[in-house]
């Protein structure tokens, strides 16, 4: 099944960017051109400029031909049978990140309990072995710290592993571990994310433990161990107002004292402690800037670097598999559709609750609950059909374009239309002009560099 071809053009001063997004195909034309091609493929049975070379080129490249269709992953008449579990342990925490999206500071903290963990993963387990079954797999991420609950961690990791020895399992941590602690985990983990907001200047202003001191060394120690077993992990960097500035100076320091090769820069949110603190930032360019300043450096020392809501290398009509074939478990047993949405505290619980895990009849939805959270997600998504970043955001990460819509916050999809922008620049520029999934072509050079030279 095909559809016709779907173009977009993205203004570059004076010139275009005549972008394909199915196809991965993208060059920089002028005005002349882009007029062309829209009329040919209003009209395909006509030839309407087959003497130019350049307009032969893309002809030859598939530029008029059917794009694919993509199909949602977000589909509830699909039965739900996850074989990737995410337990979230808890929902306390030794740290106090002056940003916490999920600051609990008046509240106890909760921790789920052993049978409820145990009746999940036996779920997800049992999910792997049918016939259409995925991998079996076993992360921990927060509302808290999940290692902070220590025995319900290695519990759950050794009955993981009884049942399937190549379980992977992997965890979202502050790592600020202790040394016993540090090299119990470190034989068990196959995959870790690290939140470490750069040096130790930025480190400890904007992630103090809870008694107010520095976190930095105790991170860094844990860095120093997972590269001594040689351990795939990646870096997560929070950017404020305040540490913008830093961040290429950030970038630098964990590209050099760090063997970590994928970073991912995001900028704060206006929830949880940043809330009303002035912490967010407001201005779309500078954000942009600076990350952009903070990509090419980090791409100069052979590491990569990237804005979740950016990635014109993904083609899809779904931002992530959390809400569709995941089994994210709280601390107090209920399901989630995404680890953002930890509890019954968060502003959108009653959309991505959708149910809950009963040590009998193990997984129960709400009924009409995950049906209307896919509808709401197709909803937000329809919105977005004109923008050039539709077949790769998908709509954005569904709490945060949720959370947008609500306060009528256009920074996260600004962001991401820039970042992408200036990435498909970059592609175009080191493809020679024409960018096809990585295949070069000198036609189109010139006209790149013609703009590259305007900027300058």
């Amino acid at each position: 099944m095909n559809e016709k071809t779907k173009i977009f053009s993205i203004p570059v001063l004076d010139k275009y960017i005549l972008y394909a997004p199915l196809k991965q195909l993208a060059m920089v034309v002028n005005n002349a051109l882009l007029t062309r091609v829209a009329k040919q493929l209003d009209f395909p049975e006509e030839r309407i400029d087959e003497d130019s070379e350049l307009f032969l080129l893309l002809k030859n490249m598939g530029l008029f031909d059917p794009d694919p269709v993509l199909f949602s992953g977000c589909n509830c008449i699909q039965p739900f049978r996850p074989s990737q579990v995410i337990l979230m342990l808890t929902t306390g925490c030794n740290l106090a990140c002056t940003y916490c999206y999920a600051a609990r500071d008046k509240s106890r903290p909760v921790f789920i309990k052993w049978p409820v963990a145990k009746k999940a993963i036996d779920i997800a387990f049992e999910n792997s072995r049918s016939v259409k079954g995925g991998a079996f797999s076993l992360s921990f991420h927060g509302g808290g710290e999940p290692t902070l609950a220590r025995s319900l961690f290695f519990q759950t990791i050794e009955y993981a592993r009884s049942l399937d020895p190549n379980c992977r399992i992997a965890v979202t941590t502050n790592a600020v571990w202790d040394s016993d602690f540090r090299d119990r985990a470190l034989d068990l983990l196959n995959e870790i994310s690290i939140s470490l907001d750069g040096n130790e200047l930025t480190q400890n202003r904007q992630r103090p433990d809870k008694h107010g001191r520095g976190t930095f060394l105790a991170v860094m120690e844990t860095i120093a161990e997972i590269e001594k077993r040689s351990l795939n992990y990646g870096i997560r960097v929070t950017c404020t107002k305040e540490s913008l500035s830093e961040l290429s100076g950030n970038v630098k320091f964990l590209c050099e004292n760090t063997t970590c090769r994928t970073f991912q820069v995001e900028p704060v949110y206006n929830q949880g402690r940043a809330e009303g603190k002035g912490m967010t930032i407001d201005d779309v360019s500078s954000f942009v800037e600076a990350f952009m300043d903070a990509y090419y450096l980090a791409n100069s020392k052979g590491k990569n670097l990237y804005y979740s809501g950016a990635r014109p290398h993904v083609r899809t009509l779904t931002f992530c598999r959390a809400t569709s074939d995941v089994l994210i478990v709280t601390a107090n047993g209920e399901l989630t559709a995404c680890y953002e949405v930890f509890d019954r505290s968060h502003v959108l619980s009653d959309d991505f609750i959708i149910g809950k895990i009963d040590l009998e009849k193990g997984i129960i939805l709400t009924p009409g609950k995950r049906e209307a959270l896919f509808g709401k997600i197709e909803e937000n998504r329809a919105r977005c059909e004109g923008c050039f970043c539709y077949f790769h955001c998908a709509g954005d990460c569904p709490p945060k374009a949720f959370i947008a819509n609500l306060h009528d916050d256009e920074f996260r999809c600004s962001v991401a239309r820039e970042i992408t922008k200036e990435l498909i620049l970059e592609r175009i520029a080191s493809s020679n002009g024409v960018w096809q999934g990585g295949l070069s072509n000198r036609i189109g050079q010139s006209v790149y560099q013609t703009i590259e030279s305007k900027k300058k």
